[in-house]
C-alpha cells in the first residue's frame, strides 16, 4: 500500500502546526483511501521515526516523504536524508522516496509569486 509522510520542521509554539494539520486534513479529504501521517524534525510529535512506524503498522509498503520545507537546506540534505536511510535499513521491505522541497516545484513557486503580486 502506498503512503504519504508529510515532514515539517516543528516548533515549540503549538499553534505553529495548524497550517500543516490543515494540509493533511485536506489531503485526507481528497484522497480517502490513501494513508498519510504528519511528522516533525524536532519539538513536536510524532517525530519522523514514529510517523514511519505508524504508516508501516497500517501496512504501508511504499512511503513517499513530502518535505514541507521551502528549500533543500541542511535539514533536508542531512537530517531528512539520514532519517530516510535509517528507516530503509529498519524496514527493508518498504520502498522510500522523497519529493522535492516546495520551492523546487515550478507550480508552487508560480503560486507564491502570484500571491505576492496580489499583496502589493
Amino acid at each position: 500500500m502506498n503512503a504519504v509522510l508529510f515532514f515539517c520542521h516543528g516548533s515549540r509554539d503549538p499553534l505553529w502546526r495548524a497550517p500543516f494539520d490543515q494540509i493533511v486534513a485536506e489531503f485526507r479529504g481528497m484522497h480517502t483511501t490513501r494513508i498519510c501521517e504528519l511528522a516533525f524534525l524536532e519539538f513536536m510529535e510524532p517525530d519522523f521515526d514514529r510517523g514511519v512506524a505508524n504508516l508501516v503498522a497500517r501496512n504501508a509498503t511504499a512511503i513517499r516523504v513530502i518535505p514541507l520545507f521551502l528549500a533543500r537546506g541542511a535539514h533536508l540534505r542531512r537530517d531528512l536524508d539520514d532519517r530516510v536511510d535509517a528507516a530503509q535499513l529498519k524496514y527493508p521491505g518498504v520502498v522510500f522516496s522523497t519529493a522535492p522541497a516546495l520551492g523546487e516545484v515550478e507550480s508552487i513557486r508560480a503560486a507564491i509569486a502570484s500571491w505576492v503580486a496580489q499583496q502589493v
